[in-house]
């Protein structure tokens, strides 16, 4: 059983205890922009080569934590990592985005499975070889995408805003989209597990897409997320999971109340105050919230940069809070922004 370095700021915080430090890290902290990043990702070849090289895919991981000092790396890898074991064809195209075959019938559903018990191995040798570099004070963060955000790239194929197929695949099989909920659930869970084993400390569940309506909110995007979390809680009680539902809007409220969560992230469309006086925790937890600057602030002056910061700590320096972004950092992001960033938290003291 993986044992969580509790000299991390990050895992006691999301346990509950409090500090007079705020933990930093940012989604897609490993990326784009970064110029280490873009010569391992020439020397891949591709996006999914490198998330699929576990030496390369170690670097990427830390190239954040040795530039910035962040108090957590994230694995890095993708959240269609599991359609891509399921054989469905997974490509990443310039200017574009992720592309795959869509499903069109149930039948595909029914078939539907990883080929491969192997084939997500790299991504658990890639977590045991930052587990080896990565200094006691730091969190390793494993995660993987929710279910009903899966199953929309799966059926649309690609990135999509008004989910035109998933919906109409729904009116007219809502039998099979409920079995394509459940696989996913099953292999999200397993995934998930597979990372604690490998070493990963903090999980957290990416809900990309759960902007929906309130109807349909509780039994896609509640029920198999809560699934995953009451089955690694059985296993690995101590494991700390945050959650991120993605412009859910009042549905974080839902959200919290019903999933045993350590964390909840929010985007940056949900006011601060709002958070921390509306959001509840299921059993009672303390209430932890991660997040939620703007990532266009980066692209900002630090005038700008530092007048934000100001507000989101005021606004939850009463409560465990980590910090991060509303969602990922933005391509053309300078280094230097980011740098004043994470330095500016990591002085702030409550």
């Amino acid at each position: 059983m993986n044992k969580i370095k509790q000299s991390s700021l990050l895992v006691q915080l999301l346990n509950g205890k409090k500090s007079n430090k705020t933990p930093i890290w940012l989604m897609r902290q490993a990326g784009r922009y970064l110029p280490e990043y873009q010569l391992l990702r020439k020397q891949a070849g591709s996006f999914i080569n490198l998330c699929m090289n576990p030496q390369l895919s170690k670097e990427v991981t830390l190239q954040p934590i040795r530039r910035f000092n962040m108090d957590a790396a994230i694995v890095f890898s993708d959240i269609l990592t599991i359609p891509m074991a399921c054989n469905r064809n997974l490509k990443f195209i310039e200017n574009i985005g992720p592309v795959l075959n869509p499903i069109k019938s149930k039948n595909e559903i029914l078939n539907l499975h990883i080929k491969d018990d192997q084939y997500l191995m790299p991504i658990y040798e890639t977590l045991k070889l930052v587990r080896k570099d990565l200094a006691a004070n730091k969190t390793l963060i494993g995660f993987a995408g929710g279910p009903f955000t899966i199953a929309l790239y799966m059926i649309e194929g690609r990135a999509s805003k008004d989910y035109k197929k998933s919906i109409n695949f729904y009116k007219n099989n809502k039998d099979a989209f409920l079995i394509l909920l459940k696989k996913l659930e099953i292999m999200v869970t397993d995934h998930l597990i597979n990372q604690i084993k490998a070493g990963a400390e903090v999980l957290q569940i990416f809900e990309s897409h759960a902007n929906i309506s309130n109807e349909y909110f509780k039994e896609f995007c509640i029920k198999p997320v809560s699934n995953i979390v009451n089955k690694i809680r059985e296993l690995y009680p101590e494991i700390p999971i945050i959650g991120f539902p993605r412009n859910s809007k009042n549905n974080y409220i839902d959200y919290g109340l019903n999933i045993d969560l350590n964390c909840i992230s929010i985007d940056q469309n949900i006011d601060p105050k709002w958070a921390v006086k509306n959001i509840k925790f299921k059993k009672n937890r303390k209430l932890c919230i991660q997040g939620n600057l703007n990532p266009e602030i980066l692209l900002k002056t630090k005038e700008d940069i530092l007048m934000h910061v100001k507000n989101i700590m005021n606004s939850f320096e009463n409560i465990n809070h980590v910090f991060n972004l509303g969602h990922g950092v933005i391509k053309t992001s300078s280094i230097e922004n980011v740098k004043f960033l994470i330095d500016t938290v990591k002085n702030w003291e409550k």
